[in-house]
């Protein structure tokens, strides 16, 4: 792979696993994200703040291929357009955008208004893209609701709706996919889920199963979801952008199971099963972690 590839967000859970890849694949990539590097020596990581124009310019600059993630904060559209920008002036040659399933300019939903809106960012700036809409992550089971499924109980104002939930390994190759081909996947929105849709309460009786100790789902209000998010620290952006990811898959916008998955990666979706297995150590309540992540 000759192309000179720029990974943003490359340390957060997609884009490490992109990272990994390329790594293996000998790819001429740099990695860029807003903390310190967390890669072996081999890995050139920059680290970069996207609301720095003029820094974000410098570090497009003879790059052929963007791979655009960006953090989920209020400044998205900011960064955003400063990374757009940078891209269109440096001749960047093709953009991949990682938005979510759902995304539309005009949608009651934060989070997917906000990706709609860098959705049409990305298409109004004639740069040829490929744009991937990941579905929610198994992976939030072992990171934001890690100490609630320690603790035995999962608050969620969900109600009893359903999600395909799609393994971030899914979407990183799906990823590389369009890396390694890009003008193949050009003008191409991609639906990433997994191979059935559940609700909270099916997850918890698999990991119920492989815990062997009972984790029960406790569907709440919207209101009490929010003074907990608050309660723990969140701001008032990112308890709304929270409540709008539980708002959009109350009303069945996260339920659709898509093809694309095993079209692209030509392989069976990973199951939430296989997930279960492999994560089951992560909700022993002897695990020290404690992360945050939609």
């Amino acid at each position: 792979m000759k192309e000179r590839v720029l990974i943003t967000g490359a340390t957060g859970k997609i884009g490490q696993e992109i990272v990994g890849r390329l790594l293996g694949r000998q790819a001429h990539f740099v990695a860029a994200s807003h903390v310190e590097t967390i890669f072996p020596p081999e890995v050139r990581h920059i680290k970069l703040d996207l609301g720095e124009r003029s820094l974000v310019s410098e570090v497009t600059k003879d790059i052929d291929l963007l791979f655009l993630l960006l953090p989920i904060s209020e400044s998205m559209l900011i960064f955003a357009q400063n990374t757009i920008m940078a891209a269109k002036s440096s001749g960047v040659r093709f953009l991949i955008l990682n938005s979510i399933m759902g995304a539309d300019p005009d949608s009651n939903f934060l989070i997917h208004r906000m990706h709609g809106q860098i959705e049409e960012m990305a298409k109004e700036s004639g740069i040829p893209l490929a744009i991937l809409r990941p579905n929610l992550f198994m992976q939030s089971f072992v990171s934001r609701h890690a100490d609630s499924i320690r603790q035995g109980a999962l608050f969620l104002p969900e109600g009893e709706s359903k999600s395909s939930y799609v393994d971030v390994r899914d979407v990183a190759d799906v990823a590389v996919k369009v890396i390694e081909n890009p003008w193949l996947y050009e003008q191409r929105t991609i639906n990433l889920t997994g191979p059935e849709a559940l609700s909270n309460e099916d997850a918890l009786i698999k990991i119920s199963s492989v815990l062997g100790r009972r984790v029960s789902y406790i569907p709440v209000t919207e209101e009490a979801a929010k003074h907990r998010l608050l309660r723990e620290g969140n701001s008032l952006w990112m308890t709304e952008a929270y409540l709008s990811l539980h708002r959009s898959a109350r009303e069945g916008m996260t339920a659709m199971i898509h093809p694309s998955n095993e079209q692209v990666r030509g392989v069976a979706p990973r199951t939430f099963d296989d997930f279960c297995k492999e994560a089951s150590n992560r909700w022993q309540h002897s695990y020290p972690l404690r992360e945050a992540m939609l």
